[in-house]
């Protein structure tokens, strides 16, 4: 028999899936939030599996949530931006676009681009998000935005990382520090003292941690720290060194005259870049605002390697 399943159903299911939340879908579908829960309660009983895991904190897709999602999200995406897709066949650019990103990036490396493309296309608008490495992957697969920008090291299989920066990465130590004097710093010289660590889930702080603690398990970490500009806050006051990448300290010339620096591709080849661009979900639908933005920032973007 088979199984009739309306359009407003799976569009609900697709942003409580993007919300991780039932109260966000309602308010963002116009309804109330008893109104999501009994049209998700319909959807479950019809396709006879349980799509949520529901607890006090938050609502995750269970696994056969997650094949839902990944099959029907390229289809609702398309039909809400139909809209947009038949302008742009008119010649006719607008629409949103919504990007995740770091604080440095989103402070000294975008805005330039992003001005331009909207100079271009003054009817497209762009939606900002600021989080962690970890938390920009995670907005990536949810599909909560059209694609971040972070790093590409490291990636999931789910994402397609594009290279577009490549930025030093620096030891930082307190002025006077005695590693400050040594001609010749090591990655042992670095671990045997206390250390201010960056978001151990960051691609920066995990390879860190995993380096210097190779070279002393006992690694004294004094604080450890999300954001780059309170670690570097620690450091200028004596709690310890850290490595952060180029892109925080290069714009930063008023921390460059508190901070001794080292380029740490002098010390530790391997760890000397960071590196950041793209992160764009396979399968994922994209808006032609977000196209148009993608081939604005990589023109060389490949799009079918998505499909």
């Amino acid at each position: 028999m088979k199984v009739e399943i309306s359009y407003s159903r799976l569009k609900t299911f697709y942003y409580i899936a993007t919300e991780s939340s039932f109260k966000k879908a309602a308010d963002k579908l116009y309804v109330t939030e008893g109104a999501v829960s009994q049209q998700i309660k319909d959807l479950e009983t019809r396709l006879r599996k349980r799509l949520f895991e529901r607890s006090s904190r938050k609502i995750n897709l269970t696994p056969d949530g997650l094949n839902l999602f990944n099959l029907i999200a390229p289809i609702i995406e398309k039909v809400e931006s139909v809209v947009d897709e038949f302008e742009q066949i008119s010649g006719k650019l607008r629409g949103k676009v919504t990007i995740a990103s770091f604080e440095a990036m989103l402070l000294h490396v975008l805005p330039d681009y992003l001005n331009k493309f909207r100079n271009k296309y003054p009817e497209c608008e762009i939606f900002l998000f600021n989080g962690t490495s970890k938390e920009i992957e995670s907005m990536v697969l949810s599909g909560r935005v059209d694609f971040g920008i972070g790093s590409t090291e490291e990636l999931s299989e789910e994402i397609i990382g594009k290279e577009l920066w490549r930025f030093k990465r620096y030891f930082i130590a307190p002025l006077g520090h005695p590693l400050s004097r040594k001609r010749r710093l090591t990655l042992q010289d670095m671990a045997r003292v206390p250390f201010v660590m960056p978001d151990r889930t960051s691609k920066t702080g995990h390879r860190v941690v995993k380096e210097l603690e190779r070279h002393n398990p006992n690694l004294r970490v004094t604080v450890e720290a999300g954001d780059w500009e309170v670690v570097m806050k620690y450091v200028e006051m004596g709690f310890g060194v850290s490595v952060l990448p180029g892109i925080v300290i290069q714009h930063r010339d008023k921390d460059k005259k508190k901070l001794y620096m080292k380029d740490l591709s002098e010390v530790d080849k391997r760890s000397g870049f960071s590196q950041y661009g793209l992160l764009v979900k396979r399968g994922k639908y994209l808006s032609p605002a977000a196209r148009e933005l993608i081939r604005y920032l990589s023109p060389e973007f490949n799009f079918d390697a998505l499909k």
